[in-house]
């Protein structure tokens, strides 16, 4: 028999490795000197020929089985010489991997060997002679013969449990009876526990999985495996820590060894991976998976997702996150694959997100939880210098529209650095060397995201102050509505004004007066100059007949517009919160508390709310407490029309220069809105007939004006004007 001088040079067992797949010959050797004993045994280098007891059996063997004592019929007992050349071998192995780190090893990453899996899962000797079985096979089809004739079948070409078992018995010593073997075996190295479900108990075939034989052959990971439920995620180098206090507490936890699992509660994902994968070495590799979309997959696909990461946890020690689905996700599978992956995870716990607070099923586990909380003003704006700094913005550039735009903007640290990307990517199909503030505030409202249904559309922001007439002190207030918004954390939270305010940090505004009086217009103004996206409520779709479907539909609007930086204009208010009624019935009571829930909504939304009503009269006088600015928008005087006459169209129009607009301003008592659409009606009519708009064309328009008013033509009042409606 051949022992282990005839395999290996005891000259080398001085020598450290060269590479991995030196280590892997010497590996494979100790394998062929236990298959050749085996074979020995079968009849091999013997005058009489190899048998196997499936496929050639003589009565001769039976005599000879049954004239064996009964303690010596076991055919895999162990062979003493062979045990002790097996443990030579392994011995031999071990000094020149012992010398291979003593020297170091420089090299190709992926050059990760035998010993390092050994090492890194502490396997059994059990189980690395399963690993070599499995290696051979799939290296070397002269293995499949072999094997198949040591299972007594040829058609069993991989090594199965059973003869893993056969082989270690014949390596092992042992006293008393055999002991039983311990399975199943590892399945983050071998896929025979979900392939071949056919195949049970010791037929089981050891078969590699596709990662770790890649990993034995030097051709590294293959990280497309993840593509259907997850990614390595990878922060660009030189990002700053903006969340120091929230990894204060993650690194302790990182550290505690006695920790499994730990939520971080944030539902910005950018948030809790930008944490997690602040490394201060700089050398762990963050993964990230999906539960949802993970246990949706193929149980084989599964398995190889899970043994994918088991082997990059052991063997390169990266950190896991799970994005854990809704609470109306399949709990039983989430629990089973986060309990599969708990076992295979490094030295870190394993992170979970997904959502702002740590849902039920997890609290209840008892799961340590990190709050990090959204970056309030001041961090914001560190990250918008940040991200814009990457974008070509110079200092200057970003100080004088940053401050505005993090205050206004209650925004995540991952919508934050999306619209920087999108803004510097615009930028270059401009053709512009850096994105401006119009840029960015256009990618903030791509990016918005908000769904309101039909409950409320967007409105177009086109005005500006120059656009509206105001006198000295509406104009004031309107100001100071948006200093207030501007300000609003800035100030709040260094003033201390926060922690004083039971409710919300909004700002809500009521705009009444006469009809055309400019309450729309003067909603857009704001809108525009705090860059906000403005939407107008449906009403009509917010009442409902059937009990608590109001209170319903206004709850969906403000969770929509919840952190979503909206102003919600409310046109016609008086509608929504006219005077509270005694309680006559039952109707009166639920209409009450109605009122009531929409004014408690109000109040908790932190953006800005804009109500527009034409009968201040009708509002409940607790409503008017709780609003925090109101103006009065009265019918323009004359000089206020004036101006309305002569400013409403834009220079380009053609006027004949002798219109008399003072005459216009004078005569008719008209709001803002009438003489914008007596105007844009003459000047169509002035263009249809290819002239300049003139008094003739005015006063056509004027008449069709009154007529949709329902207003008599008084020719006393009309005067000159008479002359052209004839």
């Amino acid at each position: 028999m051949r022992i282990y001088e005839d395999y290996f040079d005891r000259g080398l067992r001085k020598k450290a490795y060269s590479s991995g797949g030196e280590e892997r010959e010497d590996y494979l050797k100790l394998l062929d000197m236990i298959l050749e004993a085996c074979l020995e045994f079968r009849g091999l280098h013997s005058k009489g020929k190899l048998y196997s007891r499936g496929l050639v059996i003589t009565e001769n063997e039976i005599r000879s089985y049954f004239e064996m004592p009964p303690g010596s019929r076991e055919r895999d007992v162990c062979d003493p010489l062979l045990a002790e050349s097996v443990r030579e071998a392994f011995d031999h192995i071990s000094d020149r991997i012992s010398f291979t780190e003593r020297d170091g090893r420089d090299g190709d990453p992926k050059d990760v060997r035998i010993s390092d899996i050994i090492g890194s899962f502490e396997l059994s000797r059990l189980e690395v002679l399963a690993l070599l079985l499995a290696l051979a096979a799939a290296l070397d089809r002269r293995y499949e013969r072999i094997f198949g004739f040591l299972q007594d079948d040829v058609s069993k070409r991989e090594p199965s449990l059973g003869l893993l078992y056969m082989l270690y018995n014949r390596i092992t010593l042992r006293e008393g009876a055999a002991e039983a073997l311990p399975l199943p075996l590892r399945k983050e190295l071998f896929l025979y526990i979900f392939r071949r479900s056919d195949k049970k108990g010791l037929d089981q075939p050891l078969v590699l999985n596709e990662t770790m034989l890649s990993i034995l052959l030097g051709l590294g990971m293959d990280e497309d495996i993840l593509s259907d439920c997850g990614v390595k995620y990878q922060e660009d180098s030189g990002i700053p820590l903006f969340f120091e206090n929230s990894y204060e507490e993650l690194s302790r936890i990182k550290k505690d060894p006695a920790t499994d699992l730990c939520y971080l509660e944030n539902e910005d994902p950018d948030t809790v991976l930008h944490l997690i994968s602040h490394d201060e070495e700089g050398e762990k590799e963050l993964y990230v998976l999906n539960t949802e979309e993970c246990f949706a997959l193929p149980e084989e696909k599964k398995n190889e997702v899970i043994s994918f990461l088991a082997l990059k946890s052991k063997l390169s020690g990266i950190s896991l996150a799970l994005r854990t689905g809704a609470d109306d996700s399949d709990k039983a599978s989430e629990k089973k694959l986060i309990n599969t992956l708990k076992k295979i995870k490094g030295s870190e716990p394993l992170f979970l997100f997904g959502e702002k607070k740590e849902p039920e099923r997890f609290s209840h586990e008892a799961v340590p939880s990190i709050v990090i909380p959204d970056p309030d003003a001041g961090n914001r704006i560190r990250i918008w210098e940040y991200f814009l700094g990457l974008c070509g913005l110079g200092k200057e550039e970003c100080e004088s529209f940053i401050p505005d735009l993090a205050d206004c903007h209650e925004l995540s640290y991952g919508r934050i650095k999306k619209a920087c990307e999108r803004a510097k990517a615009e930028a270059g199909i401009r053709g512009l060397k850096a994105p401006d503030k119009e840029l960015v505030i256009e990618s903030l409202r791509v990016l918005s995201g908000v769904h309101f249904s039909s409950l409320a559309t967007p409105v177009s922001v086109s005005y500006s102050w120059d656009d509206i007439t105001l006198d000295e002190s509406q104009r004031e207030i309107l100001r100071t509505v948006c200093d207030r918004y501007r300000l609003k954390n800035r100030i709040g939270e260094k003033w201390g004004l926060k922690k004083k305010n039971a409710y919300g940090n909004g700002v809500s505004l009521l705009l009444y007066g006469p009809p055309g009086t400019g309450k729309t217009m003067a909603a857009q103004i704001l809108a525009k100059e705090l860059s906000l996206p403005l939407y107008r409520v449906d009403i009509s779709r917010i009442f409902s007949k059937y009990i608590g479907e109001t209170e319903k539909n206004l709850s969906a609007i403000f969770d929509a517009a919840s952190g979503a930086n909206v102003i919600l204009f409310f046109d016609e208010a008086d509608a929504l919160f006219a005077k509270r009624t005694e309680i006559s019935g039952s109707n009166d009571k639920y209409s009450n508390s109605e009122t009531a829930f929409l004014l408690q909504k109000i109040e908790e939304y932190d953006g800005m709310s804009i109500l527009a009503t034409n009968y201040y009269q009708n509002f409940d006088s607790a409503f008017i407490r709780r609003i925090t600015y109101a103006v009065h928008l009265d019918s323009p005087n004359e000089e206020q029309r004036f101006k309305l006459w002569t400013t409403i169209l834009p220079p380009e129009a053609e006027v004949e220069p002798d219109t008399d607009f003072r005459f216009l301003a004078e005569r008719f008592k008209l709001s803002g809105s009438n003489i914008k659409a007596i105007l844009f009606s003459a000047a169509y009519m002035a263009g249809a007939e290819g002239k300049p708009l003139g008094i003739a064309h005015i006063a056509k328009a004027l008449k069709l004006e009154y007529r949709k008013l329902g207003h008599l033509i008084d020719p006393g009042e009309f005067g000159p004007l008479m002359a052209y409606l004839q």
